[in-house]
């Protein structure tokens, strides 16, 4: 006859039905973590204050601007700077890893340029364990056409509607964070200029130094990550930062903004388009090298491809 079990084993049958309880535990924890509702309005917490205080982020504006001059004054309230500034489109680079100046940006845009920020992102974000927490501050909306252009028209209470954070340069530009370099890659998309034109959109191109310094991202060789999140849009890679931990590491931000008013027209050639693609990132190219050396990177070079 075969040998008794050990003392205490668990019966086939058993340990089957363990290993499921576990599995049904570790689904319904997902779940919770990727559906329960989340606070709304954690913009003028203690955790937003003290996001600002860990990154001591500042940023340049260049008074002789007429469409920056009223930035962080009493004059970002007055109706005639709004009807100027409105609608308005914040392009946040580099991506990074997560760009944590954005997020403060989001925090404190209401006392800067009088308005508060929504931000585009991917469906799958709000799900995302960890990720949509992210929500609470950036305020999330997706990031298609009828989104993008209804959230531009709208004009709501609280000084909502018509202010759209994006981050151009997506998953990929997340892939190819690397510190020491300053990079933007744009390809060929040109789909949110054109909604911008149509719309009469202030396209504002924001740099955030100090971006790629915060997280060094881990991937595999081969590309599989990257490929799964262009496939899912949402970021499945590996990152490390201060301790060898994901949490990042303390370097002061400083953004930079080039402002670019688009010509409202139904619809705009590709040309018209491309011209204006032109000004936006020539802009930020400007804007990047002439300022540089009072954000601390004096010797960077910014690569838009």
């Amino acid at each position: 006859p075969p040998p008794p079990p050990p003392r205490g084993a668990l019966s086939p049958r058993r340990a089957w039905q363990r290993d499921g309880v576990g599995l049904v535990r570790l689904a319904a924890f997902s779940a919770f973590l990727a559906l329960h509702p989340l606070p709304r309005h954690l913009r003028r917490s203690r955790l937003a204050l003290a996001l600002a205080r860990y990154f001591t982020m500042e940023m340049l504006v260049d008074r002789s601007d007429p469409r920056a001059a009223a930035a962080g004054t009493a004059a970002a309230d007055d109706p005639a700077f709004q009807k100027e500034h409105l609608p308005a489109v914040y392009l946040a680079c580099p991506h990074g890893v997560f760009n944590y100046g954005a997020i403060v940006w989001c925090c404190v845009s209401r006392y800067v340029v009088g308005w508060e920020q929504h931000t585009g992102a991917a469906a799958a974000v709000r799900f995302v364990p960890g990720l949509r927490y992210m929500g609470a501050l950036v305020w999330p909306i997706d990031a298609d056409r009828a989104h993008i252009q209804q959230m531009l028209r709208a004009r709501g209470p609280g000084r909502q509607g018509g202010m759209l954070g994006m981050v151009p340069d997506g998953i990929l530009g997340a892939f190819r964070t690397r510190a020491g370099r300053d990079e933007l890659l744009i390809g060929k998309r040109r789909g949110l200029l054109r909604i911008c034109i149509e719309e009469g959109a202030a396209v504002n191109a924001a740099w955030f130094f100090g971006t790629n310094e915060l997280l060094t991202v881990v991937q595999d060789p081969w590309g599989g990550m990257e490929f799964l999140s262009r496939k899912m849009q949402a970021g499945i890679m590996g990152y490390y930062g201060r301790w060898g931990l994901p949490v990042p590491r303390r370097v002061p931000l400083t953004v930079v903004v080039a402002s670019y008013k688009c010509e409202k027209k139904t619809n705009p050639s590709v040309e018209e388009v491309e011209e204006t693609h032109r000004q936006v990132y020539g802009g930020l190219q400007k804007v990047f090298d002439e300022q540089k050396i009072y954000a601390g990177y004096p010797d960077r070079t910014l690569l838009i491809k």
